[in-house]
């Protein structure tokens, strides 16, 4: 289990190492230059000035010398300035980090609570209607990017109904009530996007668990069906279902940036979506790498994980993870 832990983080380090260098070239080879964009629409600017602003702002210097520079400013705790408005980039992130937190969070919430009930439901009640339905939901959820479904929302429950509000955010220490109309479509978006693959998951690995000898033999002593589930299959179902967990981790970051936009929340992906329109460099490599970084952190939390849950996946005194099933 030693090993496996620590090649586990050793992977995870170099994964870390390969996203930031990813970030940090692909950023320079992009069209548009930060001097140009920062002066904006300024007319007879002198080269020289525009000069001097890329020496400023360590543009000039060799792409290997500025990614040391960056780097080595991570590990002391400064992730750079803002190149238009000269914020610490840690500041910046402070800012906006709790909007995102708190939509995360409750965007897994759902999708979770979503997952279990529309997976285990046509297994406890079996009926070909339910299962097409829950089908056709899980398809639909995987097919469409969450964009559509955050303007049809906002097309039912601000335009019509005119219950919820279509953008803003509220602090849930200075409204609580407010905080949750605003945070609720939103929320809501993110969690039907991510719900759809895992019930893919949760009802493939389901399926296998049903075909087990220990849940045919409860089922052949007479037990409820509904008390089969909850008791034998869905338990050990929630295991392999685990592998899920880490991609949908990964697809709450990406699928936050986009419901971010739409909702206009003052969270880490609308100031990602900002600073790529200005191509400030400084805040978009640190806020990417910050994601990337959750998001192996995740992961190697729940490739560990397998091993404390299911003593039986150690082979040879390391953990391996559980297949997903097909």
């Amino acid at each position: 289990m030693g090993r496996y832990v620590l090649r586990r983080l050793g992977a995870s380090v170099l994964m870390l190492v390969l996203v930031s260098v990813l970030i940090f070239v692909v950023l320079r080879l992009l069209p548009g230059d930060p001097t140009i964009a920062r002066v904006g629409a300024a007319q007879n600017i002198d080269p020289s000035a525009l000069a001097a602003l890329r020496r400023e702002l360590g543009l000039d210097d060799p792409i290997p010398v500025q990614y040391w520079a960056w780097v080595t400013g991570i590990f002391g705790g400064d992730l750079g300035r803002s190149y238009f408005s000269q914020f610490d980039v840690e500041v910046l992130i402070g800012q906006r980090l709790v909007p995102t937190l708190e939509l995360s969070v409750a965007g897994l919430l759902l999708a979770v609570l979503f997952a279990v009930v529309l997976a285990v439901l046509p297994t406890v009640i079996r009926g070909r209607w339910l299962g097409r339905i829950v089908g056709g939901y899980t398809t639909l959820g995987m097919a469409s990017p969450p964009f559509v479904f955050g303007i049809v929302l906002i097309a039912i429950f601000t335009v019509q109904l005119d219950l919820l509000p279509n953008e803003g955010y509220v602090a849930p220490s200075e409204d609580l009530a407010a905080n949750l109309r605003t945070l609720l479509m939103p929320a809501l978006t993110l969690g039907i996007c991510l719900s759809a693959p895992l019930i893919r998951y949760l009802r493939a690995s389901l399926a296998e668990v049903e075909q087990s000898q220990h849940v045919r033999t409860a089922t052949g002593k007479g037990i409820r069906r509904r008390l089969v589930v909850v008791r034998h299959v869905l338990p050990n179902a929630m295991l392999p279902a685990l592998t899920s967990l880490g991609i949908t981790v990964g697809a709450v970051l990406s699928g936050a940036v986009v419901v971010e936009y739409v909702f206009r929340w003052p969270g880490l992906g609308s100031l990602i979506v900002d600073s790529v329109y200005k191509r400030d460099y400084a805040v978009i490599q640190s806020t990417v790498l910050l994601l990337a970084a959750v998001f192996v952190l995740v992961n190697l939390f729940v490739d560990l994980l397998y091993g404390v849950l299911d003593p039986r996946l150690r082979v040879g005194g390391r953990a391996e993870p559980a297949r997903v099933p097909e």
